[in-house]
């Protein structure tokens, strides 16, 4: 059953272009070009529909693994240092290349928390500045439920301690959304100026003092 799960998530991740940008094992997120796929309003500004955006997908076999005893402090901070180390590896991602410069914004879409759980995983992305809505389904009742039934499925192969904590019929998926500039803003790196030629020796040479 795991490596029926793990073949379907390779061929899957295949079909609609989800690649891993880096080699960095701690990197908890693969990226994917792509299109948004609703209208929405993010801290005032509209995407459309079909606008070009980044989608982020969870890299379920760098998440970290559940003490059998549930989700600690320990456990939760490693998650956020994780998550804070991928988001800036995106973000060097998206200044390395041509590729990223029509991206509107960077979204998710998950069952790994919901509003009506008490993990505390909302308040947490929303600390790291985005915005977590309902999940809209583009496929009907019937495309959400085999969405949620791989899902339940990539926890069992992945963590499955987590499943202890949730019922199949009660899954729930929330999307996450932050506009691209507000991202770079966060996570970005600034770019290093550089100085003339005059201005750097004498700089080196008052390090050398």
């Amino acid at each position: 059953m795991r490596a029926l799960a793990r073949f379907i998530d390779r061929l899957l991740r295949k079909t609609n272009a989800v690649y891993e940008f880096t080699l960095d094992a701690k990197c908890i997120f693969r990226i994917q070009l792509r299109h948004a796929p609703r209208s929405v309003t993010i801290q005032g500004e509209k995407i459309l529909k079909g606008d070009p955006i980044l989608g982020l997908h969870i890299w379920n076999e760098h998440i970290p693994k559940l003490p059998a005893e549930g989700a600690d402090l320990r456990w939760a901070l490693q998650s956020q240092r994780l998550l804070l180390h991928s988001f800036k590896l995106i973000a060097r991602e998206m200044q390395s290349s041509e590729m990223y410069a029509h991206i509107r914004a960077l979204y998710g879409a998950s069952a790994l928390f919901s509003f009506s759980d008490h993990t505390g995983g909302i308040r947490m992305m929303q600390h790291f500045g985005f915005d977590v809505l309902p999940y809209q389904p583009t496929r009907g009742s019937f495309g959400l439920f085999w969405q949620n039934f791989f899902s339940w499925w990539l926890m069992y192969t992945y963590n499955d301690v987590s499943l202890h904590t949730r019922v199949f019929w009660r899954l729930e998926r929330t999307e996450i959304w932050m506009l691209a500039d507000d991202f770079m803003q966060r996570y970005g790196e600034i770019p290093s100026i550089s100085l003339p030629a005059p201005l750097e020796e004498h700089r080196n040479r008052i390090a050398g003092e």
